[in-house]
C-alpha cells in the first residue's frame, strides 16, 4: 500500500469517526471554555483516531509496536477521556495517574534516557531508580506542556509533524512517514475546526512521540542535546505558564487563555487579520517558526554551543513576542481572557 492510499484511508477514517461522534453525541467539546473554537460542538476525536490508525498501520505494514505499548496508549486515552468529560477531575489526581502510567510505560517498554550530555545528570543515569525518575519527569513535562499548547488549531499537531519529520531523518525501526501522513490528515480537519485532539488525543500523541523520539536517540547514538531543541516549545510553555501564574497569583489548576498561542490568536482576531481562520493561522505561524528553529538545530546537531544558543534565542524570541503582543492588546480586552 503506498502513501496516497494510506492518506486516503486516513481522511475517510477521521470523517467516519467525526460522523459517528456527532450521531452518538459522544466526546464532543461543548463547554470547555479554555478552548478557542467557532462552533458549539466539535468532536474530540484525536485519541480514537490515533489508536485506530495505529492498529491499521500495524496490521497492514506489520510495524514493530508491541501490544503492551498499544495497551498503555489506551490507558492514556482513557485518562484523557475522563479529563475531557469530567470538568471536576482534580488536577493533582490527574497528575498522579499520569506518573503511574508513565512508570508503567517505562517498565514495560524498557524505555530510558541513556545520556543527556549534562554531566551532573549523566553521573546518575546508570542508577535505575534515578533513570526512572528522570525519564518520567521529562515525559510528564512534555505531556503537560503539550496540553498547554493545544489551545488553537494546528499548533500541537503541526508541531509534532515537524518533530517526526526531522526525527525520521535519523532512521527508525519503521517508516515514520506513516505517522506523519496520519497526522497530516488530522491536521487538515483541525485547520478548518472540524475536530480537536482533546486531552485524550494529546496524551496518546505525546506518549507516542516521546517513545519514538527517545528510542531514536538511543538507537542512533544521536547527540541528546538535540532533544531540548526539538521539544523546547511545549517544555518551555509548561515552565513559563507555571511561573506566570505564580507571579500573577493565578491558580495553577485552572486553565486560562494567556498562553502565547492564545495571545497571538487575539491579536490576529482583533485586527481582523485573516479573522475567519485566525485561530488556525495563530498555530500555523508558530509552526513555521518552530520548523525553522528545528531545521537549524538539525543542521548543527553536533555543535553543542550553537544548539544551546538556539535554545536561548528561542526563549528570548518567545518572551519578546509574548509581552509585545500582550502590551498591544487593550487592558479591557485582555481582562476577558
Amino acid at each position: 500500500m503506498n502513501y496516497l492510499i494510506l492518506f486516503s484511508i486516513s481522511i475517510l477514517l477521521i470523517s467516519c469517526i467525526n460522523y459517528v461522534q456527532y450521531k452518538l453525541n459522544f466526546l464532543l467539546d461543548i463547554n470547555l471554555k479554555h478552548k478557542i473554537k467557532s462552533s458549539t460542538k466539535i468532536p474530540l476525536s484525536g485519541g480514537i483516531y490515533l489508536l485506530i490508525s495505529l492498529g491499521i498501520i500495524k496490521l497492514i505494514y506489520n510495524i514493530d509496536i508491541s501490544i503492551n505499548f498499544i495497551f498503555i496508549l489506551s490507558l492514556f486515552f482513557i485518562l484523557g477521556y475522563f479529563s475531557d468529560t469530567k470538568p471536576n477531575f482534580l488536577p493533582i489526581l490527574r497528575l498522579i495517574i499520569q506518573l503511574i502510567l508513565i512508570f508503567l510505560l517505562i517498565k514495560i517498554s524498557l524505555l530510558q534516557i541513556n545520556e543527556s550530555k549534562i554531566f551532573f545528570i549523566d553521573k546518575f543515569l546508570d542508577n535505575s531508580l534515578f533513570n526512572l525518575i528522570f525519564t518520567s519527569l521529562c515525559i510528564i513535562v512534555l505531556l503537560n506542556g503539550s496540553n498547554f499548547v493545544d489551545g488553537v488549531n494546528t499548533n500541537l499537531v503541526g508541531y509534532f509533524i515537524i518533530v517526526l519529520f526531522f526525527t525520521n531523518k535519523f532512521g527508525y525501526i519503521f517508516d515514520l512517514n506513516l505517522f506523519i501522513l496520519i497526522l497530516l490528515a488530522f491536521y487538515i480537519f483541525n485547520f478548518f475546526g472540524k475536530c480537536f485532539l482533546g486531552d485524550n488525543g494529546v496524551y496518546v500523541l505525546c506518549i507516542l512521540v516521546s517513545y519514538i523520539f527517545i528510542n531514536t536517540i538511543n538507537l542512533n547514538s544521536i547527540n541528546p542535546i538535540i532533544a531540548i531543541n526539538f521539544l523546547w516549545y511545549p517544555a518551555f510553555e509548561n515552565l513559563f505558564s507555571i511561573i506566570r501564574r505564580y507571579v500573577s497569583n493565578d491558580k495553577l489548576d485552572i486553565a486560562d487563555k494567556k498562553h502565547l498561542h492564545s495571545i497571538l490568536y487575539l491579536f490576529l482576531n482583533k485586527r481582523k487579520i485573516l479573522s475567519k481562520f485566525s485561530n488556525s493561522f495563530a498555530g500555523l505561524i508558530i509552526n513555521i517558526y518552530n520548523f525553522f528553529s528545528i531545521f537549524v538545530s538539525f543542521v548543527f546537531i553536533n555543535n553543542n554551543q550553537i544548539l544551546i544558543l538556539i535554545i536561548i534565542i528561542n526563549i528570548i524570541i518567545y518572551l519578546s513576542i509574548y509581552f509585545k503582543l500582550l502590551n498591544n492588546l487593550s487592558n479591557r480586552f485582555v481582562s476577558k481572557i
